[in-house]
């Protein structure tokens, strides 16, 4: 009796704990980072086992590398399942690890054909040889090295590590490494970027306390951050202050007009150059709609400017009354833009007088707006 009891201590006692950490997103720094720290945390033995659930399907060259090294760096007992999801898969992931699986449709990309990988993986998998991939079967099993199963419940179930359920655990990275996954994707970076730039540029013509420089530069330190991990191309950043320096311009003068479509215009080719070389897969529909919602942006923008300017310098229009300018542009039935001492304005129109252009007008003011 005394021994069974002393068998049953040693066997709890003895109890390996399982951890499961998921990996989902596009694969950076921040995932390597995040796993680093929880690793020291959890001081891993050599009876606990580390397996991730891997569902990323893209990811910087630099963080495949030094996830590599890190899991390298460690002995203890790790196992990844690549699912459940139809991702593609860098082999060189696939080292370091004493337990694989795959979903059904998974894909390997930057296989070295060696005779040991075809062996291992071409009798059941459909392999390209010519593209250097492996795409996994449909076959579900338990293979040489590897299984092929749809859940990660059966993966942890058929691999020979005994765990009960109550010592799994899942765990994922932290909130701040959570965003900066998220803003590694392509649209959300350009997005943040541009639209950070724009209410800075607002800021400069609007009243407030500057809550919108202030969140305009929280965008873009924020969307900054995957520029050199992932590769950008800092020529289209050139491109795009071009386009920003347009748009103030749009915002000084108080119209759209042609001007507004050149901005646009030159904001989506910088956006192009930006990304020419990133190492994630953009989607330029999605650039091109973020041109066009910023470059709305503006044009909503102008009639903010203009209020802006009437309620701050109210003064510096009725300055203006009994003198002389030009009318160059007609903008609409009730505005134009006139010519006075080498400077631009906006300015009201009546709507039951007849204006030509290039002839002098009058300022004079009515219901606190600058007419002529």
């Amino acid at each position: 009796m005394t021994n069974i009891i002393s068998t049953l201590i040693l066997a709890v006692a003895g109890t390996a704990s399982l951890n499961i950490y998921e990996i989902e997103g596009i694969f950076s720094n921040a995932h390597v980072n995040a796993i680093e720290q929880h690793i020291d945390e959890k001081k891993y033995t050599d009876n606990d086992l580390l397996i991730f659930q891997y569902s990323s399907k893209e990811g910087s060259e630099e963080s495949y590398k030094k996830f590599n090294n890190l899991l390298s760096n460690y002995d203890f007992p790790k196992g990844v399942w690549f699912g459940p999801y139809q991702i593609s898969v860098d082999y060189d992931l696939l080292q370091n690890f004493d337990f694989i699986g795959f979903s059904p449709g998974v894909e390997i990309y930057n296989v070295p054909f060696e005779k040991f990988v075809e062996e291992k993986y071409c009798n059941i998998n459909l392999c390209n040889f010519e593209e250097g991939k492996i795409l996994i079967s449909t076959n579900e099993g338990i293979y040489e090295n590897y299984l092929i199963v749809g859940t990660l419940g059966s993966f942890i179930e058929n691999i020979d590590f005994n765990v009960p359920d109550q010592s799994i655990e899942f765990f994922k990275p932290s909130l701040f490494q959570r965003f900066y996954i998220s803003i590694s994707n392509p649209i959300f970076t350009y997005m943040f970027f541009v639209l950070g730039f724009a209410l800075i540029g607002l800021e400069l013509f609007a009243i407030g306390p500057g809550l919108m420089a202030v969140v305009g530069s929280l965008l873009v330190i924020s969307s900054t951050l995957p520029f050199q991990e992932f590769g950008i191309n800092y020529f289209g950043v050139f491109i795009f202050f071009i386009s920003f320096l347009m748009y103030i311009k749009i915002l000084s003068r108080g119209y759209f007009s042609t001007l507004g479509v050149v901005a646009f215009l030159v904001l989506f080719g910088s956006s192009l150059v930006m990304f020419s070389n990133y190492e994630i897969s953009v989607n330029f529909i999605l650039l091109f709609l973020v041109s066009v919602a910023l470059a709305l942006f503006y044009f909503v923008a102008i009639p903010t400017v203009i209020r802006s300017r009437l309620t701050t310098d109210t003064s510096g229009g009725t300055s203006l009354v009994d003198q002389s300018c030009e009318l160059i542009e007609i903008l609409e039935s009730d505005t134009g833009l006139v010519k006075y001492k080498n400077t631009e304005l906006r300015v009201y129109l009546e709507t039951d007088r007849s204006y030509k252009k290039s002839q002098d007008y009058v300022f004079f003011e009515k219901d606190g707006n600058l007419y002529i």
